[in-house]
């Protein structure tokens, strides 16, 4: 697959089949991941791999917390962010509504609700870094994840980075033993078989003009 291909080709799954993926194969893209570059080679990634009945505990105890805690998110509100950013979401949502609604049942929290249980993906993969380290370091987190996700695409398999999940960053660290003393929770990554007949799936996200986020000098 050319480079071009996989950066333009690979998009975010959000419904996967009941199949497994080998732990081979799950080793391989790791060491696509491992390969991202990093600050000074320090290669601050730890990857945590979870998958049958450790996943299903894990989402029931995540979701019993979003039942207590009801947290959501919408940047709408509290005028944290730019609105620029705050009109990109809200033109994904829009956009993305109606393969939403076409689905059966009640489907209206559907991204929330699906984040919580990792869209019923069959492996979770946790990235954390050392707690000491500066946040810059978060740019070498992205690197990893970006390998991540390119490594599963051209495998065929399919990836959805979720970071509303880490709401309940508390209810993650205490199933999977990471201590968040020394270790840092930044996003976890669905993986699995795409499920090419699940509607939500055969939505693509768009892109605004690129020429409104590059600024030439000396051309």
């Amino acid at each position: 697959m050319e480079i071009s291909e996989a950066l333009r080709g690979r998009k975010t799954i959000r419904g996967f089949l009941e199949k497994a993926v080998p732990q081979s194969v799950i080793r391989e893209i790791l060491i696509d991941a491992h390969w991202a570059p990093s600050s000074s080679n320090q290669q601050p990634w730890h990857f945590h791999v979870v998958t049958g009945s450790a996943l299903n505990a894990l989402c029931e105890k995540i979701q019993e917390a979003h039942r207590l805690k009801q947290t959501s998110y919408d940047p709408s509100k509290g005028k944290t962010i730019p609105a620029e950013y705050v009109d990109r979401t809200k033109k994904l949502f829009k956009q993305i509504r109606p393969f939403i609604s076409s689905m059966e049942g009640d489907n209206k929290s559907f991204i929330e609700s699906g984040s919580f249980r990792f869209y019923g993906a069959p492996v979770v993969i946790f990235i954390t870094m050392h707690a000491s380290l500066p946040k810059s370091r978060y740019m070498d987190i992205g690197m990893a994840a970006q390998n991540l996700m390119l490594s599963a695409h051209g495998r065929g398999l399919g990836t959805c980075p979720i970071a509303l999940t880490l709401y309940y960053a508390d209810t993650i660290n205490a199933c999977l033993g990471i201590d968040a003393e020394s270790q840092e929770t930044l996003l976890c990554l669905a993986l699995g078989h795409p499920d090419n007949e699940f509607p939500v799936n055969r939505f693509r996200s768009c892109r605004d003009d690129i020429d409104s986020f590059i600024t030439w000098e000396g051309f």
